[in-house]
């Protein structure tokens, strides 16, 4: 609004002139790289007009020291104080009214608010691994050069400069991935959303700057969103409003807002239980459950979304669930980045434009980790590429490494731990497994399991039939023992899973020997009877099959044609039986013993592979396991979740558990007595070239279906 519109009975046609020259020039100073710092004492509105009203003392008065624009006259809010940054905020503007943030926490903050000047600290502070946990916080600018409104004392420098020149990032979203118990959520909503709260209030209509970007009448939002809208406002909404409602700032805010309205005769501002209305600046500030459609749509400038690792993640390969109101993980937080994308772009303007005090528009998801695969882990370690950590602060610390607190010896962490140790390391820690509840301890088989040396054969994809896929199969070495060989069939989405294992005579161990996998790619489905015709029954006579078995498996009428083409043994007896069982809940727990006392071997791991499943860096199975099944397998592993005591072990969320099933299927019946016997009668079966070295035999595996008749079957 312009002065002369305010006061046109009291403005001559000189000082119009003199107004219009001052307001191009407040434009123009608005953009410069050079920036007033407010003076110890400001003009005082004079209470009247009359013969002593001087228009050049209005201008002076209306200008804001810190932005050069024109004030609000409306909200007199002049005489409240502006926070230089975090820590400033944190002493002088809240000072006793709350509690203030530990080092660590106050560290974050100055970080992600880019309030530290690159040129002047000495990077080794600019590691938060270098900050003592336990120092306090207000001794921290003793350490960081802190810019004041988004300039340098020592250098002078401006924000723009420090971004471009002296690596100063430029956040947009915090990731804060933190142990239990280590103030996460508290820090975000009552220190660092309050702060963003305060700086908005001192700041211009961000829609009077920025007209062609913006409409100036946009309502503008900060969002506070958890698991469902009982834990927004408990975790996130009602932190951030004690903190409002217990700082005499804030108060005295309102109070000029009460002041204001009796005066124009309208509100200013409304605060309920549920949200902040400030009218004129056109903010609202609210909680929400994850409901799709109420993160969709709004025109954010702050967001906070607290557990995100605890969000379901999507289904299938879809970053949304259409059928869903409930948001997931990666739906909610592209929901909030989507909205926050109008200010952030208009802050960044401001920025470069010289306007350095323009307020944070940051996303911060904060979050105790649940999974590798989880979001907030997954964002984590997008914080630590190139790219991604240009935009996003990462932080990763256990609870004794946040909090003064804890110490990792102290009694409640000390029995955390010796209870349940992947737990504790999981919510103390900040250091998940690959998926929660997971089935198989990872000492059962990261030592000395996956050591037997190459996969017996290899697959060939084959592409030559339309809309189709099958394989054949590249014999790499044979093994010495006939086998058993299972299927765990899968057609458009899930893969067609080949084992073979065998039981070693000379060691007494259960060898797996081959793991083949064909994974429907590019659209395709699999070609049954090809994949039996190349792979199955080349396999089977290769490591001299004694049984084939396989999970119940949707009226698949090829299970039976391998008793019929494998023909019978020397004795006269059928050389492979075929037959159907679904694995038990016990029978998984077998093959977990057996894992654990080093009785169950595979094929040699890929070193490589090895390391990026164990840290969590396998984003799209389909991609990167694709040709690679014993790597496959060992991920599965990782990722095969406990159902309960008494329930089968299913797949984790976003990845599969077919190979996990197959071997399952082989390794529990192996040592059944009619088939052990099958096996020791085999030993000295030759059938030529095609099994120079004899091996187990082969067992086909399904999905669906209860118990079969297996132990009236497996020997005639």
């Amino acid at each position: 609004m312009l002065l002369h519109d305010l006061f046109p009975d009291l403005t001559t046609d000189a000082d119009l002139e003199l107004i219009e020259k001052w307001e191009t020039k407040t434009k123009k100073t608005a953009r410069k790289s050079e920036i007033i710092l407010p003076a110890e004492k400001e003009i005082i509105m004079p209470d009247g007009f009359g013969e002593d009203f001087d228009v050049r003392t209005l201008m002076k008065m209306a200008e804001d020291p810190v932005t050069g624009t024109m004030r609000n006259l409306r909200v007199d809010d002049r005489d409240l104080p502006h926070a230089k940054n975090y820590s400033d905020y944190s002493y002088r503007i809240i000072g006793r009214d709350a509690n203030p943030p530990w080092a660590r926490q106050m560290w974050i903050g100055l970080v992600l608010f880019g309030e530290v000047c690159t040129a002047c600290t000495k990077p080794k502070y600019m590691n938060i691994d270098n900050i003592p946990k336990k120092m306090n916080s207000e001794e921290l600018p003793k350490m960081l050069k802190l810019l004041e409104h988004g300039v340098c004392p020592c250098c002078k420098r401006h924000k723009y400069d420090l971004i471009k020149n002296h690596n100063l990032k430029d956040y947009m979203q915090l990731v804060n991935v933190l142990g239990q118990r280590s103030g996460k959520s508290s820090s975000f909503a009552a220190g660092y959303s309050s702060y963003a709260f305060h700086l908005y209030l001192k700041f211009p209509n961000l829609g009077s700057l920025a007209r062609s970007s913006m409409q100036e009448s946009t309502l503008l939002t900060g969002t506070f969103v958890s698991l469902n809208f009982a834990k927004a406002i408990g975790v996130m909404w009602t932190p951030f409003k004690k903190m409002v409602d217990g700082s005499k700032w804030f108060q005295n805010y309102f109070k000029i807002l009460d002041e204001a309205k009796i005066k124009y005769g309208k509100d200013f501002y409304r605060v309920s239980t549920l949200y902040i209305d400030i009218y004129h600046k056109n903010m609202r500030w609210y909680p929400t459950g994850p409901r799709s459609t109420t993160l969709r749509g709004d025109t954010r400038l702050w967001a906070g979304l607290d557990e995100l690792g605890l969000f379901p993640l999507p289904k299938g390969d879809e970053e949304e669930d259409n059928e869903s109101e409930r948001a997931n993980a990666d739906e909610a937080h592209k929901s909030l980045m989507n909205s926050l994308s109008t200010v952030q772009t208009i802050r960044w303007n401001l920025i470069k434009e010289g306007m350095s005090s323009a307020p944070p528009c940051i996303m911060g998801s904060v979050s105790s980790p649940y999974s590798l695969r989880d979001k907030v882990m997954r964002l984590l370690r997008e914080s630590r590429t190139e790219v991604g950590g240009q935009t996003i602060l990462g932080v990763n610390l256990p609870t004794w490494e946040m909090s003064p607190l804890f110490e990792r010896d102290s009694p409640i962490i000390v029995a955390a731990y010796a209870s349940n140790r992947e737990k504790a390391e999981r919510d103390y820690g900040a250091n998940p497994p690959t998926v929660h509840s997971r089935f198989v301890p990872v000492k059962a088989y990261e030592e000395s399991t996956f050591i037997n040396g190459q996969n017996t054969h290899r697959l060939i994809y084959m592409y030559d039939r339309p809309g189709e896929i099958y394989g054949k199969i590249e014999k790499i070495r044979s093994c010495r023992w006939p086998s058993v060989i299972t299927l765990d069939a899968g057609h458009v989405n899930n893969s067609f899973i080949i084992t073979a294992l065998h039981f070693d005579f000379d060691t007494n161990k259960t060898i797996g020997s081959t793991i083949l996998e064909c994974m429907p790619h590019e659209g395709r489905k699999i070609n049954f009877n090809l994949l039996y015709e190349n792979v199955i029954l080349p396999l089977a006579k290769d490591t001299n099959a004694v049984a084939l078995l396989a999970d119940q498996w949707q009226g698949l009428d090829i299970l039976y044609r391998i008793e019929t083409d494998m023909g019978n043994n020397p004795l006269g007896k059928i050389r492979c039986k075929a037959t159907q069982y679904s694995p038990r809940r016990k029978d998984f727990d077998v093959v977990v013993q057996m894992l654990d006392s080093k009785n169950l071997l595979f094929p040699t791991i890929d070193l490589e592979d090895k390391h990026k499943i164990t840290n969590g860096q396998i984003e799209d199975f389909r991609k990167e396991m694709l040709n690679k099944p014993v790597s496959h397998f060992y991920l599965q592993l990782n990722t095969v979740m406990d159902g309960g005591p008494r329930s089968c072990p299913g797949k984790g969320d976003g990845y599969t558990d077919d190979i996990f099933r197959a071997v399952v299927l082989g390794a529990s019946k192996i040592h059944h007595p009619k088939l052990m016997d099958r096996l020791k009668e085999a030993k000295d079966f030759n059938y030529g070239n095609g099994n120079a070295a004899r091996m187990p035999m082969p067992a086909f595996a399904g999905r669906s279906g209860g118990l079969s008749n297996i132990r009236s079957r497996m020997v005639r």
